[in-house]
């Protein structure tokens, strides 16, 4: 009987408009290295994810960079660092980490993501 009220209470509670948790939810932190190019050797940065969108500000030498982008329920994802003028990284998460490329106008390279 108690098995058949809490399970209840979780329909209820998804009928009431309360969303999912992705798999990738949560807080990230980035590792940015540049292979070719005048772009610095890299950065660091975090990031978080809801509901497979990135979202998040960097902070640093040139300013505050906006952190837009998606995720795919298997993990796949795009994300650009400063707008349609920054970085944009593609690459793969699986579980807590993910890994990828990255490219700019005339700089390009790796980078490593895993969840706080």
């Amino acid at each position: 009987m108690l098995a058949t009220a809490v399970v209840g209470g979780g329909e209820a509670l998804a009928q009431g408009g309360f969303h999912a948790r992705g798999p990738f939810d949560g807080g990230w932190a980035i590792d940015v290295r540049t292979a070719s190019g005048p772009c610095g050797t890299g950065f660091a940065g975090e990031y978080s994810i809801t509901e497979g969108r990135i979202a998040g500000r960097f902070t640093g030498g040139s300013g505050v960079r906006e952190v837009t982008g998606s995720v795919s329920p298997e993990g796949s994802f795009e994300m650009r660092i400063g707008g349609a003028d920054g970085i944009v990284l593609t690459g793969q998460l699986r579980w807590r980490v993910g890994w990828g490329e990255w490219e700019s106008a005339g700089c390009s390279g790796s980078f490593m993501t895993n969840r706080r």
